[in-house]
Parts: C-alpha cells; structure tokens; sequence
C-alpha cells in the first residue's frame, strides 16, 4: 500500500501550538523524566504504567523508541515534561505503544510535535516500514492526528480500553501506516513540520 501526498497538509484542528507558546523541545526519554510522566499518565490513563514496567522499556535498547516533549526554560533549554510517546519494534514493524499530553498543554500541537519526532526516528531503522497504534473509538482528536500522519484504520478490538463512557469499557480501533520509509511519506513528514513551523 502506497502512502498517499496531501499537498499544502493543514493541521488539524486541536493541533495548532498557539503563537504565545514557545515550542516544546523533544528529547530522548531518561529515568529522570519518569516522574513527571507517571503523573501525567494519572492524569490521562485508568490504569497507568508503574515505575517498573517504565524502568524495563528503557532497558531494551534497540527495540523500543521514547520521546519526551519539554517546556523550554528561559535559556532556551530544556524544563518539565509535559507530554512523552514512544514505539517498540516487534517483527519489522513499530507498534506505537502511548502519547501522551498534560492536560492543561493539549490542543497546542504537542502531540503532532511528538508523532513527527516519533516518525523522523522510525524513518532511520532499518527494514522499518511500517507503524501501527490503538486508539479509542470516542477520541476523534486523535484519530485526526494520526490520519494527518497517513494512518488508516484498518479494524478494531473489542472493549479494549477501560473507563470509557459510563465506566464502561470502550473498543480501540487499529490503525496503520505503511510505507513510512518511502519518499512519499517523507514528504508528509516535511510538509507537516513546515505547516508547523518545526525544522
């Protein structure tokens, strides 16, 4: 399957980082982040990832990719976390495992800023061709996210999720996105970082 070239790509609604707010910076995940991301995971999650299963990720060097999105601090450097993503590599293929935003910072295009550094990287594995994810069926936000990236849904899983309306356990859809090492997708992934202003 061919990824498809949307000329001039727009971003999506909910996406778009405010003039007023400096970009966040992206850097590889450490244990000294873990904190701050456990607890924007209380904040986003019902059931959060412990210490650790977070601990064990960061130990399987090569087959997992996580991503810290930082406030900048007045020097320009990097401050707290406010949102983290990351991928593991299973068979030749990434499964993007979380993204994740602070609540009070969502909506500023953290999200598409994590997504594309996450992209970027899996573009540089070799035999890497593919991304795939899970997504709750009521999160249209996201679902426009990730088909801004060129995912398509493909399926979905049954009361996969919980606390979903009512308490109630909600179904994922699965979404993929092929052919991300082709010329096609680098070119989605230059005109997203240009329509965001990320170099």
């Amino acid at each position: 399957m061919s990824t498809q070239v949307t000329p001039h790509l727009a971003i999506p609604a909910g996406h778009k980082r405010a003039d007023a707010d400096p970009a966040p910076i992206i850097v590889p995940m450490r244990r000294k982040h873990l904190r701050e991301i456990r607890r924007i995971d209380r904040l986003v999650y019902p059931r959060p990832w412990s210490m650790a299963l977070y601990l064990d990720e960061l130990q399987r060097h090569g087959e997992r990719v996580y991503r810290v999105a930082c406030h900048a601090d007045p020097a320009g450097r990097p401050g707290g976390v406010i949102g983290y993503g990351g991928f593991m590599i299973v068979a030749g293929e990434g499964h993007i495992t979380s993204v994740a935003v602070h609540p009070e910072c969502q909506g500023r295009g953290v999200g598409a800023r994590l997504m594309l550094a996450l992209h970027r990287e899996a573009r540089r594995i070799e035999g890497l061709e593919a991304l795939t994810l899970e997504v709750r069926v009521s999160n249209d936000a996201a679902q426009r996210l990730y088909r801004w990236f060129g995912y398509a849904p493909v399926g979905s899983r049954t009361n996969y999720y919980r606390g979903g309306p009512g308490g109630k356990r909600e179904d994922a859809l699965v979404m993929w996105c092929h052919d991300i090492d082709s010329d096609e997708h680098g070119t989605r992934l230059d005109e997203i970082a240009t329509s965001m202003g990320v170099e």
